[in-house]
């Protein structure tokens, strides 16, 4: 059976909005993106040759994904967002979708565990992972780990000492791989748990025995306070192990786990809202100044198509403008930020041989878009 170490994986590039949103970190962003992109054309591709409308429905949505992204740098507080994009939200299948749900779901359940720590500062999140034994059926493997789970909750208000005494809220996912060394079908779950003392570990090793009669295998480390984000994205990777399988494996994993339920939470992380939309939360830049960023896919990444300036009207402004809002003046910390968008993506144009117009990105003297 496989020991499951949570610092040995790669995170798979789960990202979290709001961080890191500068526009020097945008070519890395997309060539994340490109990627993905990559990975989950390889996987519709696969369907397309697979028997079945629902198949081919589902591939042709896939393959779609991702065609375009468009990018808005608010330049005058370097922040860039993901404004507008096609996609297919098939999580299980979509590298890219699988990116954007999780960044969506990490935001949302850190931004209730700093409300949970402000009201009760005593509660510290430990990370916990639970196993079963490898196996050739992942239907049964996945049904066998869910409802050991269940059963380790029921047991924690059902008798008086269980592991699990103590833990006063809690999310966690379930993941889907192969075993490295089995090559058997690997799930497991990552929990975050909300308790004042660490959960006892060989306490929790014997309970998951008993219950699941074929693994004691278990992990409890505590997570740092003062950067939670490395714990917390452990919870939310993807559900399936994309960049460590066949596109035939990513198929079958989705048949079998389609419409069941893989994010689940208790407790005081209960109730947690998950935004549907896969775009970047804008409410931050509202009416500020912005440069639009156009991409599109093709089997080498993605590259810049279009530069275009443009800004869009505070929401106060489109019912009255507001005193001392009349323009955004063009500060040296502004200047800077602008002439460093002008050299990136001159840069980045000019490792593809591409020539901009003199209206595609206007030098400075010619002044940023105003207000």
């Amino acid at each position: 059976m496989e020991v499951h170490d949570p610092k040995r994986e790669n995170p798979e590039q789960v990202e979290l909005d709001g961080v890191s949103e500068g526009i020097e970190t945008l070519p890395k962003r997309v060539e994340r993106y490109g990627k993905a992109r990559k990975s989950a054309l390889d996987v519709a591709e696969y369907m397309q040759g697979l028997p079945g409308q629902q198949a081919k429905a589902v591939s042709q949505r896939v393959m779609a994904c991702g065609d375009y992204l468009l990018f808005r740098h608010f330049f005058t507080v370097d922040k860039v967002k993901l404004h507008a994009a096609q996609f297919c939200k098939a999580h299980l299948l979509c590298p890219l979708c699988a990116i954007r749900r999780g960044a969506k779901a990490l935001a949302a359940y850190l931004e209730r565990w700093e409300a949970i720590r402000l009201q009760r500062p005593t509660l510290r999140p430990f990370l916990v992972t639970l196993t079963v034994k490898d196996g050739p059926d992942l239907a049964e493997r996945f049904a066998h780990l869910h409802k050991a789970q269940r059963e380790l909750w029921k047991r924690k208000h059902r008798i008086y000492e269980s592991s699990l005494d103590g833990v006063e809220g809690a999310v966690w996912s379930y993941e889907i791989k192969r075993g490295q060394g089995s090559g058997l079908w690997h799930p497991h779950l990552h929990m975050i748990a909300l308790a004042e003392v660490e959960p006892d570990a060989e306490m929790l090793s014997r309970e998951w025995h008993e219950i699941t009669g074929d693994s004691f295998i278990v992990d409890v480390r505590p997570i740092s306070q003062d950067d939670p984000v490395s714990g917390f994205i452990e919870v939310f990777k993807y559900a399936v192990k994309f960049s460590d399988q066949e596109p035939a494996d990513t198929v079958h994993a989705w048949t079998q786990l389609k419409g069941k339920r893989l994010l689940a939470s208790s407790g005081c992380f209960r109730g947690v809202d998950i935004p549907e939309e896969l775009t970047d939360d804008a409410s931050d830049v509202v009416g500020l100044p912005f440069m639009d960023m156009l991409y599109r896919y093709t089997r080498a990444g993605y590259s810049l198509q279009l530069v275009t300036p443009g800004q869009d009207a505070p929401i106060e402004a489109r019912k009255a403008p507001k005193k001392g809002r009349e323009g955004y003046p063009l500060t040296d910390y502004r200047r800077g930020l602008y002439e460093t968008f002008r050299r990136v993506y001159l840069e980045r144009l000019d490792q593809r041989g591409i020539v901009p117009g003199a209206k595609l990105i206007p030098p400075l003297t010619h002044g940023p878009p105003g207000p």
